[in-house]
């Protein structure tokens, strides 16, 4: 790729148009739509997808956006740095130079070699045709990159400040090629990934068909179990990452928050008004106290529902009546709306099966501490696939819509 197509891909891009892209950059929409498709064979993939909003990057597009526009911008800051071009040409005002990621491979490897010809043996290039090609290069920008020695090439202040510069865009560079040929590996894969049920059906089917729309290759395996089992699992090699709400850290698991959940008083609606709940503020310790008395209905102590809960009983000053405990956090929504008891619940899960008919549902006082991390849990040891990256991508983007 080179800078000029990089210019094109990211006024596309922005306009989300060919038309409006050329309007912008003062082009035919020939001539753009001719280099999109070019670059595009080039590099094997498709960089945008037509939708009824315009033209959107493809997730390899929005790779090749992302790091073009760092290229873009470390070129931008190269080209303020040449001031003393005019020097070497006698031209002081010559437009900037559009760089082609050959020309920067043939500098680079000037400098890493120090001599002409050595460069020209690693490009597999006749040694005159090579320095004809910098001689070229250097009348175009202004000043020379080098100085001609009997021992080699010697870099003038002004190369080595430029070469600096792109010994950066080259590190981009392959970087782009690294994400491009994951991108093609995943034309076909899997994803395995952990997740308790609960958190399953709330968030699984917001995620997985889309990502299965974009990504028709790669096949997801979804593990169900407990957060504990399952961090052991992925430790064991057995699923790539979990989903899950944070407990404990694990001295070999690498853990990325995605955000905090709320829980929330669940009571029956037939004891609004016999509980004298405030219904416009968050409750406080105070106002938790009055419900000592009361029957809470429980799920089992492993689970980390139950956990939380415990804690904000414990913040609360509270023995709790258990009368019932359950495994199942819906049969515990249920049983409250039957007007058995109270219980709490996270925001995300007050909806999940079944809504809050029949039920009040009260926020807490911060002070509770009453609220758990949605977190995903991973080995330090080894990367993520790209197909997981992507997979976890895309939660963050629906979690955030959401």
């Amino acid at each position: 790729m080179n800078e000029q197509q990089m210019r094109y891909i990211h006024a596309i891009a922005e306009e989300g148009s060919i038309l409006k892209a050329s309007l912008l950059l003062n082009k035919n929409p020939s001539t753009l739509t001719r280099v999109l498709k070019k670059c595009e064979e080039d590099l094997g993939i498709s960089l945008f997808k037509r939708t009824r909003r315009g033209m959107v990057l493809t997730p390899e597009g929005e790779s090749v956006e992302r790091i073009s526009a760092e290229i873009l911008l470390q070129l931008s800051a190269l080209g303020r740095q040449t001031e003393d071009r005019g020097k070497y040409s006698g031209k002081e005002q010559q437009p900037l130079h559009e760089w082609k990621e050959q020309e920067i491979r043939y500098l680079l490897a000037v400098r890493e070699h120090g001599t002409i010809s050595g460069a020209a043996r690693e490009l597999y290039l006749a040694q005159p045709s090579l320095s004809q090609s910098i001689k070229e290069l250097e009348k175009e920008l202004g000043s020379p990159v080098f100085l001609r020695e009997k021992s080699g090439v010697r870099e003038t202040e002004f190369g080595c400040r430029l070469l600096n510069g792109l010994e950066y865009v080259q590190g981009r560079y392959r970087e782009l090629w690294i994400e491009l040929e994951e991108f093609r590996q995943m034309k076909k894969g899997t994803v395995t990934l952990g997740i308790p049920m609960n958190l399953g059906t709330y968030l699984l089917p917001m995620v997985v068909p889309a990502f299965c729309r974009r990504f028709p290759g790669i096949k997801i395996q979804i593990r169900e179990n407990n957060s504990s089992d399952l961090e052991q699992l992925m430790i064991a090699g057995k699923i790539d990452f979990c989903i899950l709400h944070f407990s404990r850290k694990w001295e070999q698991v690498e853990y990325d928050m995605f955000f905090d959940d709320p829980f929330y008083l669940v009571t029956p609606k037939s004891a609004r008004a016999r509980l004298h709940l405030p219904q416009d503020k968050e409750l406080t310790r105070e106002e938790l106290r009055k419900l000592d008395k009361e029957p809470f209905v429980m799920v089992s102590g492993r689970q980390k529902l139950r956990q939380v809960v415990d804690h904000i009983l414990k913040n609360a000053g509270i023995v709790p009546d258990i009368c019932c405990t359950t495994k199942s956090m819906e049969t515990a929504k249920r049983l409250v709306g039957a007007g058995m008891g109270i219980t709490f619940l996270p925001r995300s899960y007050l909806n999940l099966y079944s809504g809050v008919e029949g039920l009040e549902c009260y926020p807490l006082a911060p002070d509770l501490d009453g609220s758990w991390k949605l977190t995903v849990a991973y080995p330090k040891e080894g990367k993520l696939s790209r197909g997981s990256r992507e997979f976890l991508r895309l939660i963050r983007e629906t979690l955030k819509e959401e």
